[in-house]
């Protein structure tokens, strides 16, 4: 810093005192003495020059007095000056004010106006005793006692320390007031950032559960097309015999009906009476009528069971397909027929299912992954179903029903089981929530459908249940597939 700055003078500091006495002369005394002359800063300046000081002399500070005569004017001035952002830095409060409140009670009033006002007790008589003041006012760092008659210097000095203490009370408020602003905005971004770095992890550990079952559920897919293909071979080597068995006892028949018309006209010769018996005995003892006429059935029978278990491993099959990358065109009402076949052994002892399959378009889709979804709600209907019927040998009912809503598909899988619970609606597609028993869901199969249907698929799944009666799952599914066309 330069000479002629060190020289510059610095502004003179400005307080605010209040003087709350019920004596008038006091009000004149105090002004006096806080007075500033006018020639003060003439003999400042005359003496730096003849000494040769260079350093700046400090002003002196300039007072702007207010005075009431009353505690209750008092308190109307500190909440004026409040109001207009002027308070003051110090008061002056006489202790014995007839016939309104004394100083102590005043100072009371004050405070719960403006809880940062300096104050200086001004008193001629033992009215309170230290003690007694510090029990009324508690406040023993915010408050001196001056003595009456006042010394000049004394007072002086008092008003500027206790300004000064105000004001730099004031700052430090301001600056901690600051800086718990910042600790909230601070506090708030980290509450945010932990917020968002939770659902990261939320979602992380969903992607990683939806991984890890994908992988089960392809390996499950792959095993079953396996056994699928190895149950195949066999099968058609027992439905291949079965028909050329029932083609041979045909054959056989034809022929044994004409053995049977020979030897009619042949036992009627001496020759054919010989044989007669024996023929008969051997008939007999083939049980030959009940062969003929049983024999064709159980041909049938064979044939329809092997049919049977070829559809099922046919279903197997389409069922676990192996996972796409690609979304693909797909009949779903073939694979909710597949789901059904698959499913039976789920629903078969404790409902019965019907279908009412519309008319659909193909769907660009994720096939097995919406197999899943259908497999989870069919297990989920008939467990449903199960705790109503329980072991009373009554059944339920499934119904399956899909149409065509245009650019959309809408398939209904509906129960007649005990319904979803009103206080647990809002949470059933919820992760891990079940209330099976331990060990018989894990929670997962209606989060996993929600989030193949309305994550992969942008469709939606919805329900509607009756306490008692059964509930209905909703699953839309655009007939053009995801926008964008890729995996999720």
């Amino acid at each position: 810093m330069n000479q002629a700055a060190l020289n510059q003078p610095l502004p003179a500091p400005s307080y605010r005192l209040l003087v709350i006495d019920d004596n008038r002369a006091i009000h004149d005394d105090i002004r006096k003495i806080f007075a500033v002359r006018g020639d003060a800063g003439k003999l400042e300046a005359l003496e730096a020059e003849l000494f040769g000081e260079v350093a700046v002399v400090p002003p002196r500070p300039i007072f702007s007095i207010d005075s009431a005569y009353q505690g209750q004017q008092g308190l109307a001035l500190v909440e004026q000056a409040l109001a207009e952002g002027r308070p003051y830095h110090v008061a002056f409060v006489d202790v014995r004010m007839p016939p309104g409140w004394d100083g102590v009670e005043t100072l009371e009033h004050l405070w719960q106006a403006d809880p940062g006002l300096q104050a200086v007790i001004c008193t001629a008589y033992a009215d309170y005793s230290w003690t007694e003041i510090i029990a009324r006012l508690g406040r023993g760092d915010q408050f001196l006692i001056l003595k009456k008659p006042f010394d000049p210097i004394e007072m002086s000095q008092l008003a500027a320390a206790l300004s000064r203490k105000r004001i730099l009370h004031q700052q430090v408020q301001g600056q901690l007031d600051a800086l718990d602003q910042l600790v909230q905005q601070r506090t708030g971004e980290l509450q945010e950032a932990n917020a968002r770095l939770r659902e990261e992890i939320s979602q992380r550990e969903k992607m990683e559960l939806e991984l890890r079952l994908a992988q089960k559920l392809e390996a499950v897919g792959q095993l079953a097309a396996g056994i699928a293909h190895e149950i195949n071979t066999p099968i058609q080597y027992v439905g291949d015999s079965v028909h050329f068995l029932k083609s041979a006892f045909d054959d056989l028949n034809v022929l044994l009906e004409l053995y049977q018309e020979v030897w009619r006209e042949f036992s009627q010769t001496p020759e054919g009476a010989v044989w007669q018996t024996r023929m008969r005995d051997a008939e007999d003892a083939a049980d030959l009528e009940y062969v003929r006429i049983q024999a064709p059935q159980a041909f049938d029978r064979t044939q329809e069971g092997v049919e049977r278990v070829a559809g099922i491993v046919r279903a197997m099959k389409e069922f676990a397909h192996p996972d796409q990358r690609e979304q693909s065109s797909a009949d779903l009402n073939k694979a909710l027929l597949n789901t059904c076949t698959v499913a039976r052994n789920e629903y078969k002892y404790v409902a019965d299912l019907e279908t009412a399959l519309g008319e659909l378009p193909l769907v660009l889709c994720y096939l097995s992954d919406l197999n899943q979804v259908f497999l989870n709600l069919v297990v989920n209907a008939a467990h449903a179903i199960g705790d109503v019927v329980g072991d009373g040998g009554g059944k339920g009912l499934i119904t399956i029903r899909s149409r065509d809503l245009d650019d959309m598909i809408e398939i209904t899988i509906t129960d007649t089981g005990s319904g979803v619970p009103e206080s647990i609606r809002d949470r059933i597609f919820d992760p891990f929530f079940t209330t099976k028993p331990v060990g018989k869901g894990t929670g997962q199969g209606l989060a996993i459908a929600r989030s193949i249907v309305v994550d992969k698929h942008r469709g939606t799944l919805t329900f509607d249940s009756v306490t008692g009666q059964g509930t209905t799952f909703y699953i839309r599914l655009p007939v053009g597939g995801r926008i964008g066309d890729g995996a999720p």
